[in-house]
């Protein structure tokens, strides 16, 4: 009698740990599903938000650096339509490009790549010009850095920036080469966004090549 209460009391005692045993793997199973769950939804909501970002700042349609100076000229991807806000900036980064490419110059510099990094208030910008435009750039600005009332290679400067002006469709800058030196792009770039009107394009300007 004895023998079988202890043998009933062991066999439940293995179906009760067994049943705990069970039940607590059914329990951490649900946590990781939910936490799987949670991770998905994170990572949902940081993919969405990141690609709604994207597309609120995102002016220049992916485009940089070549492709971009092409299409802003109208020459690729013509499909692509371009907002105010978009050609105000773009003007600005070719503006700052063009002065960084001087200054360049006048620091001694006698060949320069295409391509170079701009910084702006919204963030760094890809920008490209075309070599000859650089190389032009360097030439005159070298003479004008011995010599900064020099008609000739204030002229052809001018001439330069004039022609790449026709190709982007904007209006060339009368004051660009007059800037102060001690002006910060900061202020120049709050100057050129709270401008009113847009550039228009000129219409069948050449390339300059």
């Amino acid at each position: 009698m004895h023998g079988l209460l202890l043998l009933t009391a062991l066999l439940t005692m293995a179906f009760l740990i067994y049943g705990l045993f069970q039940l607590n793997q059914r329990v951490m199973r649900l946590e990781e599903k939910k936490r799987q769950m949670a991770a998905e939804k994170a990572a949902e909501a940081q993919g969405s938000k990141a690609t709604s970002t994207k597309k609120s700042d995102d002016i220049f349609h992916d485009l940089e650096g070549e492709a971009l100076f092409y299409a802003m000229a109208g020459e690729y991807h013509q499909e692509l339509e371009f907002s105010e806000d978009a050609r105000k900036r773009f003007e600005l980064v070719i503006r700052k490009h063009i002065l960084e490419v001087l200054e360049k110059a006048k620091e001694g510099e006698r060949s320069l790549d295409s391509e170079t990094i701009i910084r702006t208030l919204r963030g760094p910008v890809r920008s490209w010009l075309p070599q000859d435009v650089v190389n032009s750039l360097l030439i005159q600005g070298a003479v004008l850095a011995k010599n900064a009332t020099d008609e000739r290679a204030i002229q052809s400067i001018q001439s330069t920036i004039d022609r790449l002006y026709m190709q982007l469709g904007y209006q060339s800058p009368e004051d660009l080469l007059g800037l102060d030196d001690d002006q910060m792009p900061e202020r120049a770039e709050e100057q050129s966004e709270v401008s009113e009107g847009e550039p228009k394009r000129a219409p069948g300007a050449d390339g300059f090549m």
